[in-house]
């Protein structure tokens, strides 16, 4: 959803509203108090002096910290959504089911499953790295499914039903045991390669791996090795290091890799401009934000 469908939700919320959408089109910049931003150039918010707040339009917030010359002292937030959070689920679900079921593996090779016979990949247990908004989510999903569920993060969380693990030991651990990874990390100078040979190596031989976090956690070029010999049984992957993906990356040409166009979820503008004007409402008259980011933590 794009600038236009935040406007509209926003004035059908509060037609009172002046919006300008697009910054070449403040025609007044020091009157503009309140960003909302995507992916925005670098310096870009310098030209706005008045701003008491900066929202990111996503759940994420690294697009925003990505901005090395952000105005010192003005807080930032981000958009914690719950029918972002279904659609992230409904994905994840779908994609843990079609490797499950091996539906893909049938559509490609008729003759791959034996008439009759219900295929099922073997293994239960499903990991989550990152137990955030979309983490928990995703969690109870996978816990009425019947799968048994692990998650990782910085601190450990308490999850109902869900094994909750910490630090190097803690994610060693829950890898070894795991024969789904789900990988919904934020991007900080922590989890930047996070998904490498080595991590990867520790999972459950035969693991699948699903990343719909941020593309710089994964080192690309470590997982077609890893597929190649057995380590993994395969990915799917709706993130990447520079998008949109190349036709010639070798991603593409491999059979044990489901590509998704970075479209696990988007942003519905009906549904998160409620928060954004709350936000909004708070900035102007100095009170408490919702979804402050942590600086010091990257989210």
């Amino acid at each position: 959803m794009g600038p236009q469908a935040l406007s509209s939700a926003l004035l059908d919320l509060e037609p009172r509203l002046e919006i300008v959408t697009g910054h070449e089109n403040a025609q007044n910049p020091d009157e503009v108090e309140f960003a909302v931003v995507w992916n925005h150039p670098e310096g870009l918010l310098l030209n706005f002096p008045n701003l008491k707040a900066i929202s990111s339009y996503g759940h994420g917030a690294d697009g925003l910290l990505a901005d090395s010359k952000l105005p010192e002292g003005v807080p930032l937030v981000r958009l914690t959504n719950e029918t972002m959070a279904e659609w992230m689920s409904e994905y994840l679900l779908a994609v843990v089911l079609l490797q499950r079921r091996q539906l893909l593996q049938h559509t490609e090779n008729p003759d791959y499953i034996e008439w009759g016979i219900a295929a099922r990949h073997p293994g239960n247990q499903l990991s989550i790295l990152g137990l955030g908004y979309l983490g928990q989510a995703a969690a109870k999903v996978f816990l009425k499914m019947g799968f048994d569920v692990s998650g990782w993060s910085r601190t450990l969380k308490q999850v109902e039903g869900v094994s909750s693990f910490s630090g190097n030991d803690g994610l060693t651990e829950m890898l070894q045991k795991t024969d789904y990874l789900v990988n919904l990390l934020p991007l900080t100078t922590e989890t930047a390669d996070l998904l490498n040979t080595e991590t990867l190596s520790k999972l459950k031989r035969g693991a699948y791996l699903i990343n719909v976090g941020r593309g710089q956690t994964l080192v690309e070029e470590d997982l077609i090795p890893l597929l190649d010999e057995g380590q993994l049984s395969g990915a799917c992957l709706d993130v990447f290091r520079i998008e949109p993906l190349t036709e010639e990356h070798p991603f593409r040409k491999h059979k044990k890799i489901l590509i998704t166009p970075h479209n696990s979820c988007s942003t519905p503008a009906e549904s998160v401009a409620p928060q954004i004007l709350e936000n909004y409402k708070r900035a102007v008259s100095g009170r408490q934000l919702l979804n402050l980011v942590d600086l010091a933590h990257g989210y």
